[in-house]
C-alpha cells in the first residue's frame, strides 16, 4: 500500500511515493538507497517496469526493500487518479501489521518462536499463528522446568496432568504466575486446540488480543525480572 502525491514545481511534475514503515507504523516518505531498474518491451506496444530498490524511512531511518512494476495496462493510472504501481515491501507490511516486541532478556528460542508468530500472524495465517501461540507457552514451561501439574478431575478431585492444562496449572503452583494470569493461559491453550486439532480459523480481533497476552507473560516472566534485578543493584549502590 502507498500513496502518490503529484507536486509542481516550475511546472515540472514529480512523483513522491510514501511506504508503509513497519517502525513508525504509517506511511511515511523513503528515501532510495539503490535501485536496480528492469525494463521490457516488444514490437506490438507492451512493455513492463520493475523496479527493485533499497528503501530508508526519512522518519525513522528503517530500512526495507521495495518492489515496483508498472505495465502498459495500468499505465496511466496518475492521470485517472488511480496508482499506476503495484508495490511489494519486505518484510511485508500493512497498516494492521503488528510490530515485532523487542524481547531483550527473553530465552532465545522463544524469542525465536515469538518472531514467527508475529510473522505468521502479519502474513494472514492464522492457523500457524494460533499454533505458535501454544508452542510459546510449551517453550516456557520447558525453559522453567515444568513438565506436569495437578487438574481437576471432574470428580471434585485432582489427577496429575502431563499435558499443557496440567503444565499452566503448575506454573502457577510454582509461583511464575498468578492463579488469574494460568486462567488467561487456558484461554490460549483452547484457542490453540481449536485451530491445529479442529482447523478452526480464529478471527484477526481474538488472535491480536492473544498476542498481547503472551507478550505480557513474557514481560512479567523475563524482562520485568530482569528490570527488577537491575533496580535492586541501583538501589545497593546509591545506599552505599
Amino acid at each position: 500500500m502507498f500513496y502518490i502525491i503529484l507536486a509542481n514545481f516550475n511546472h515540472i511534475t514529480f512523483i513522491i511515493m510514501k511506504s508503509i514503515c513497519s517502525t513508525c507504523r504509517r506511511a511515511t516518505n523513503h528515501e532510495i538507497l539503490s535501485e536496480k531498474v528492469y525494463y521490457y518491451s516488444e514490437e506490438s506496444g507492451w512493455w513492463e517496469d520493475h523496479k527493485y530498490q533499497i528503501i530508508q524511512c526519512k522518519g525513522c531511518d528503517t530500512i526495507s526493500f521495495r518492489r515496483l512494476y508498472n505495465d502498459a495496462a495500468s499505465f496511466g493510472g496518475v492521470e485517472d487518479g488511480t496508482d499506476p504501481w503495484i508495490q511489494e515491501l519486505y518484510p511485508k507490511r500493512t497498516l494492521k501489521s503488528l510490530p515485532i516486541k523487542n524481547l531483550l532478556n527473553t530465552p532465545q528460542n522463544i524469542k525465536n518462536i515469538y518472531r514467527e508468530t508475529i510473522d505468521a500472524f502479519n502474513n494472514g495465517q492464522s492457523i500457524l499463528c494460533s499454533g505458535g501461540l501454544r508452542a510459546i507457552i510449551e517453550g516456557v514451561c520447558k525453559q522453567r522446568g515444568i513438565t506436569k501439574g495437578k487438574v481437576d478431575d471432574g470428580n471434585g478431585g485432582n489427577k496429575i496432568s502431563t499435558r499443557l492444562d496440567g503444565k499452566i496449572e503448575a506454573l502457577a503452583s510454582n509461583g511464575f504466575l498468578t492463579k488469574e494470569n494460568a486462567n488467561i493461559l487456558h484461554e490460549l491453550r483452547f484457542l490453540g486446540n481449536a485451530a491445529l486439532h479442529e482447523l478452526s480459523s480464529p478471527s484477526n480481533s481474538e488472535l491480536k488480543m492473544a498476542i498481547e497476552i503472551i507478550e505480557h507473560t513474557l514481560d512479567n516472566l523475563y524482562e520485568f525480572e530482569h528490570k527488577a534485578k537491575e533496580l535492586r543493584k541501583e538501589i545497593a549502590k546509591r545506599k552505599k
